[in-house]
């Protein structure tokens, strides 16, 4: 039986950036909101399905983007930081008051 040949040292692949990592992955949010739909109220919903598939994708290794992951992250706590609307105060029996 032959043994395997020796492994060599591949070298390491580096990557290169033409944009500072901010500036793409402001790039990326900003192209992601329209996509978001109208009601703030959904937004969060939408997002953490988006980062499931993500999160999926990372662990698969295809069609992983880090800078849409980020940006994703960064929709996602914009949403979270901001309150929800003030809605008008209801009767306890659902009805407006007045």
């Amino acid at each position: 039986m032959r043994s395997p040949p020796p492994t060599s040292h591949r070298p390491r692949i580096r990557a290169a950036r033409s944009e500072e990592r901010d500036a793409i992955i402001a790039g990326r949010a900003a192209a992601l909101r329209p996509f978001l739909g109208r009601p703030p109220d959904g937004h969060g919903a939408t997002l953490q399905r988006l980062l499931r598939a993500e999160r999926r994708a990372a662990g698969s290794g295809v069609g992983y983007d880090a800078a849409r992951h980020a940006a994703l992250c960064r929709l996602l706590a914009e949403v979270e930081a901001t309150p929800l609307p003030a809605r008008p105060a209801r009767h306890e029996k659902g009805r407006h008051p007045g």
